[in-house]
């Protein structure tokens, strides 16, 4: 009776032990497909993206607020301040912010032009308070894709557009160290932002996320040197 009870409690253990095998497998392959998903806002597979936001009703938005793909919009003043410069967009070619010739757009830092591009974008406030090169991270995605955000996932793919600031960074990616991974050089696909570059995902593109902050500092240098370049040139 003792050797019965101890052999069935080892087979129980046993049966234990890889029930939590699987569950664990499970719960990692469940995590590679979701950073697969929120990586840039694009998904390649059927049923991991969470549904778009419902559509905007005018009436549901507020005093100095637009309706916009992902919700309620705050509209942009248009007063000159002590705090901004009133410049033409051919003083800024290549730094994205919106089309006007004229406006009024805060030059001081990369983090001011990537909140001035999701502004210009129409990105509610749940995703303005990401529209900058600290607060943009991956964890802010995953919360976004876990809906434990009130920005949707959608709005991703917009906020990478606008930390690049709509450029080819794959040089200074390559130097950086993007493709130092897994899959390669097919990382260097998140570093080139130009309009229009659309690219369908898979999971094989998981690994390059692991150098997220690698391309956000490619997008933070560059702007930053071409903001100074332009302060130079209005000030010489």
């Amino acid at each position: 009776m003792i050797t019965k009870s101890i052999t069935t409690k080892f087979t129980y253990m046993v049966q234990l032990f890889k029930l939590s095998l699987v569950i664990l497998l499970i719960i990692n392959l469940n995590n590679h497909w979701n950073d697969a998903c929120f990586a840039s806002g694009i998904c390649g597979g059927v049923g991991c993206l969470p549904p778009p936001p419902p559509p905007c009703i005018p009436a549901q938005c507020g005093v100095g607020y637009g309706c916009g793909q992902y919700g309620c919009y705050r509209l942009r003043a248009r007063v000159a301040s002590s705090r901004t410069l009133k410049i033409s967009s051919k003083d800024l070619e290549g730094i994205e912010g919106g089309d006007e010739e004229q406006e009024n757009r805060p030059l001081d830092t990369p983090d001011a032009r990537f909140m001035a591009c999701c502004q210009a974008r129409q990105l509610p406030d749940a995703c303005l308070n990401k529209c900058s090169f600290v607060s943009f991270t991956r964890q802010a995605l995953q919360n976004m894709y876990f809906r434990m955000d009130q920005c949707p996932m959608q709005a991703a793919a917009d906020m990478q557009f606008c930390a690049a600031q709509g450029r080819d960074h794959r040089e200074c990616c390559t130097r950086n160290g993007v493709a130092n991974t897994v899959a390669g050089e097919k990382c260097l696909t998140f570093c080139n932002q130009i309009p229009g570059n659309v690219t369908q995902l898979d999971m094989t593109y998981l690994s390059c996320y692991d150098r997220f902050e690698n391309m956000k500092g490619c997008f933070w240098h560059d702007l930053k040197r071409r903001l100074e370049r332009y302060h130079l040139q209005k000030n010489a």
